[in-house]
């Protein structure tokens, strides 16, 4: 079904131990992101040694065509943790209700793609679980519009502290962010429009290599090396963490 399973084994084996190095330099201001991205890394990994053994697993093809939920989590995160940097005195409550909204919207559309999909995939599907599988890529696509609309809305002035000791680093991690998000809007919109056609042609699992590498594989790599080379750039965050505290409690 499909041939892009060894690049995904290769590839995300290759960016893994950047991650972790990432996630070992920014601790726990971005453990969100760089969690989910390293979770991200891990499922494509998986889904490429299955499908490596195995081109028609239906575990793998399922892995391939809704394993972005990771990737939009770690971009969610990662516009968190650019804001904490850029403006330490920032509504933590604002961002907490939209990082709850983004994953109770991701953990649904989540579940309705997989049983959707899964019924579908094994010949088994019915009207009930093909509308389930539309339902919830749009939700995934809801998620990445609210994430377009909180990136742009913490671009404002009013958003950001231009004299905070990390706001050179934060904002290197909201250019990461809005980067990944360009790439893995072109993701989810195609998943969206390949499973509401039902076209073959634009399918993760039957679209010609082609189609997948430019609509599937590039733009999710993308959008990770976007994530992987802001984080690579702001390495020595942290030391900008026992600042932004006080000045956060002299608020």
């Amino acid at each position: 079904m499909n041939g892009l399973f060894p690049a995904d084994l290769a590839v995300y084996l290759f960016l893994t131990p950047f991650v972790l190095y990432v996630y070992w330099s920014h601790r726990w201001v971005g453990w969100m992101p760089w969690t989910n991205l390293l979770v991200f890394c891990i499922v494509r990994i998986v889904g490429g040694a299955t499908g490596v053994k195995d081109s028609t697993s239906i575990a793998a093809n399922v892995i391939s065509g809704i394993g972005m939920s990771p990737l939009l989590l770690a971009i969610d995160g990662l516009l968190h943790e650019a804001r904490y940097y850029r403006h330490p005195e920032h509504s933590v409550l604002l961002s907490r209700i939209v990082i709850v909204a983004i994953t109770g919207l991701m953990g649904a559309g989540l579940g309705l793609s997989i049983g959707g999909s899964l019924q579908v995939y094994q010949g088994k599907g019915t009207s009930s679980d093909l509308l389930h599988w539309k339902v919830g890529s749009g939700l995934v696509v809801a998620v990445w519009a609210t994430e377009v609309v909180w990136a742009i809305f913490s671009l404002l002035p009013s958003q950001c502290k231009k004299d905070a000791p990390g706001f050179k680093d934060g904002t290197k991690l909201m250019y990461g962010a809005l980067g990944a998000i360009v790439f893995a809007g072109v993701r989810v919109i195609d998943n969206l429009v390949g499973v509401c056609t039902q076209r073959k042609d634009l399918s993760t699992v039957f679209g010609s290599t082609a189609v997948r590498v430019v609509l599937v594989f590039l733009p999710e790599l993308l959008a990770a090396l976007s994530m992987i080379v802001a984080g690579l750039s702001s390495r020595n965050i942290r030391k900008h963490n026992h600042v932004a505290e006080k000045e956060s409690m002299s608020a």
